[in-house]
């Protein structure tokens, strides 16, 4: 089975078109154990983006907090916020995302919408993203109209396109509403931080299958190292080892899959200094040793097949 991947460019920007220039939205419906390592990599993007589980928590990593959003939730993040996502506990977890660019509802920048509704909050480094948990009477009707978005997409009847428009345009009045307060003390995103965690990432991958120098990558965005290491923990939410080591057993997982490497092999074909490491950092993320992978993997489809003809 193909995996899914976040195709980026350079600088971690994801590279995927959602949708056209005509209309500048689109609606996904995924699955996280159809991305490789069963869950999507920090990357970022200028769409305003709107998870909605469906099955499953999907668990958000947005700069140093954690958000767990459950079916019934949903989660607003902002345009440009480096974030990834998992499951709490590797169970199954199914969710449709609303990709939206902010033009397509504020129309013309410099319009009385953008300024004194979208840049707000588009300006906000404050408010990386909003969680949405349906128990406020706003929370409840802006969910319901995102769910009507889903389904307007998913079906396409005459104007379909014209009637989303218009339910985002009330959803998001209704969140900007609720967080009027916030609104009025805007503090500016810092696009430089933006650019050196984007330096630093790239340093990172093509330098993560080799001992990484914490002074060399410190070097590439002209800071000391301490400095180095507090703005990465910021902006990601983890340590550079903490995140070095997840992105090694992501890389690896395909090589586990193929069955046709020892693990010898694999640690030494993805960074790890041995075997020991590479399995303990394994266990970590998956709950089990890579060499016990695909025998439990294969143990779970019997067993879920038999579940079905029950």
């Amino acid at each position: 089975m193909i995996k899914k991947k976040i195709l980026v460019d350079d600088t971690k920007r994801e590279l995927c078109a959602h949708g056209s220039e005509t209309f500048p939205m689109t609606v996904n419906h995924d699955d996280l154990w159809m991305f490789e390592g069963k869950n999507v990599p920090i990357h970022w993007h200028n769409e305003l983006e709107i998870s909605l589980p469906r099955l499953g928590k999907a668990r958000y990593q947005v700069y140093q907090k954690n958000y767990e959003v459950h079916p019934g939730e949903g989660l607003l993040l902002n345009r440009n916020v480096p974030h990834s996502c998992d499951s709490t506990d590797d169970s199954r977890t199914l969710y449709t995302t609303i990709l939206v660019r902010p033009d397509f509802l504020y129309g013309d920048l410099g319009s009385d919408v953008e300024r004194n509704c979208f840049r707000p909050f588009l300006q906000n480094s404050a408010l990386p993203c909003i969680l949405l948990t349906g128990k406020e009477e706003w929370s409840r009707e802006a969910l319901k109209k995102l769910n009507q978005v889903d389904t307007l997409f998913e079906e396409k009847p005459f104007c379909y396109e014209l009637r989303i428009k218009g339910l985002l345009c009330e959803a998001f009045g209704l969140i900007f509403s609720a967080h009027d307060t916030e609104f009025r003390n805007v503090v500016p995103a810092s696009q430089r931080e933006l650019e050196r965690l984007e330096q630093m990432l790239d340093y990172l991958h093509a330098h993560s299958e080799s001992v990484v120098s914490l002074k060399e990558l410190a070097d590439q965005v002209h800071l000391s190292r301490e400095v180095c290491c507090r703005l990465f923990r910021k902006m990601t939410g983890k340590t550079i080892t903490k995140y070095l080591e997840e992105y090694r057993v992501n890389q690896s997982f395909s090589l586990v899959q193929s069955g046709r490497y020892p693990m010898t092999q694999i640690a030494d074909m993805v960074g790890f200094s041995n075997a020991s490491r590479f399995a303990g950092a394994f266990r970590k993320q998956f709950g089990c040793n890579p060499g016990e992978y695909n025998s439990l993997k294969q143990q779970k489809q019997k067993k879920d097949f038999a579940e079905c003809l029950l």
